[in-house]
Parts: C-alpha cells; structure tokens; sequence
C-alpha cells in the first residue's frame, strides 16, 4: 500500500535551496480593509532575492476574502512552486508583515518547525516594496507591482471532476493524514486547491493541474507532491498515487456532497 517513510511531517516544498518551506495555510491574514474599496495591495508583484550568490525570481499574489481578509500566495518561478501561502500577517497602510513557515533538519529524523517573516514597507502610491526576508539570515526583497487587481479566474462548464475529495493517507501503522482537494473548472483551465486538516494547511494551489476526461484521469502538482489518478465510473471515487521525493502513497479518495460529508455518511466534525 506504502513505501515505508521514516516519522517526519512530509508535506513541505524545497525553498531556498536546502532550506524548507511548508506549503501550509492556516487562517486567512488580518488587519486587512474591507469593502467597499478594493484592497490597495491586492493584485501581482514580482521581485529577486539572492541568496548565497543564487537568485529567485519570486511572484507575490494578494488578495482579500469575501470577508475583507487579506491573503498571500509566493511562487518561486525559478524552483517552479507555485501558491506558497503565508501563514499571517497585517498592513497598516505603509507597513506589511507577512508569515511563511519552513522546516529546519534539527540532526534527527524530525523536521523543526520555524517560520520566515517578510517585512516591507510600501511606498504611498502601493506600487513597490522593500523589505528583508529573514530565514537563516536576513535577504533583501523587494517587489514591485505587475497588476493592480487580484486575477478572478471565470467559471467554465463543469468536468467531471469538479466537485470536492477527500482522501486519506496510511502514512505508517497508527497515523494517517487526511487530504481535502477543491476542484473547480474556470476559463483559464481546472484549478485545485489542497487542505491538510492534520497538518493544519488549507487551500495550498496546485501550480498545474491536467486531465482527460475521455479517460477520466487527472494529474495535479501540489508542491513537490504530485496526485496522478483516474475516477471511477460512477464519478464517486478517485484512486490516485501520490508521489512526493523519497516518498510514494496510493491513496483513495471519495467525493464530498454538499456540507462536506461523503454519501451515506453522518456530517464530520471539522
């Protein structure tokens, strides 16, 4: 069923060469504004850090929840992951602070668990940033803005494989990690968004996500992991295999009706 795995948290994406960022997103950020008004940052900003003589070319996406919340997205375009989210943060008009976390080998099998803060101030017209990113050292990054509105991805007809899975992981005897994909069609093509309730992530984008539905199968890119499955024929089950470096998974995962329950089945706690 398993490849056998040696006790460490592996849903993570190599960022910064050998340093570790989790792809995990907890809460949406705070000390955002609302409406009406669209959020004076929300939109696309491209920056380079260099770190030890190595450049990234990074990608920051914000945007606001119907709520009024703000959120990050990081890609790093040279490393090729895309939808890294932080984890909190604010702005105060002039000041941004945002919250990524990573993984840190601590000499044993377990990874630490640290966190990367960005901090940058805004110029007054919102179309630049500098700031330092601090992850075993301090980087200077700045960003300066590319758009100056958050993308809205426009629905398409539905394939047969929007809708929303969950699935669980046999990690080793006694532990399992429960996976939530929310898949949706839009004109830009299928988008894939991943919670781990266990590992205490939500809505981690997929960075490329390809199907057929003549074949019914499908093939998404979360981080360094990729899902490649096939749905069954009544449309209710997708049986995938999950593999991440080092790791291989074969996990199953059933289609949640609306209020997230499976068919048959009592509503989960969440």
């Amino acid at each position: 069923m398993m490849e056998p795995t040696k006790g460490v948290n592996r849903m993570r994406a190599i960022f910064l060469q050998a340093v570790l960022l989790g792809c995990r997103l907890l809460s949406p950020l705070g000390s955002a504004q609302s409406a009406p008004g669209a959020f004076p940052l929300a939109g696309d900003w491209d920056g380079v850090m260099a770190v030890q003589g190595i450049s990234h070319h990074l990608v920051l996406h914000i945007n606001t929840t119907p709520e009024g919340k703000m959120t990050a997205l990081l890609d790093d375009l040279d490393l090729k992951i895309s939808g890294i989210p932080a984890t909190d943060g604010s702005f105060d008009g002039s000041h941004l602070t945002l919250r990524f976390i990573y993984w840190k080998n601590n000499g044993t099998e377990i990874l630490e668990e640290r966190f990367a803060p960005y901090e940058a101030t805004v110029n007054e017209s919102a179309s630049e940033m500098k700031g330092v990113w601090r992850q075993e050292g301090s980087w200077p990054l700045s960003f300066k803005r590319t758009t100056w509105q958050a993308k809205i991805h426009k629905p398409a007809p539905p394939t047969i494989f929007d809708g929303d899975w969950e699935g669980i992981e046999y990690e080793r005897p006694g532990h399992t990690i429960h996976f939530i994909f929310h898949i949706h069609n839009t004109e830009d093509g299928l988008m894939a968004l991943l919670d781990c309730p266990d590992e205490k992530f939500k809505g981690a984008l997929a960075s490329e996500v390809s199907y057929d539905q003549a074949s019914r199968q499908i093939s998404i890119a979360s981080g360094t992991s990729i899902f490649v499955g096939k749905i069954s024929a009544d449309g209710k089950a997708l049986d995938t295999s999950m593999t991440e470096p080092g790791f291989h998974f074969l996990i199953h995962f059933d289609r949640l009706e609306a209020g997230g329950q499976t068919p048959g089945e009592t509503p989960k706690p969440r």
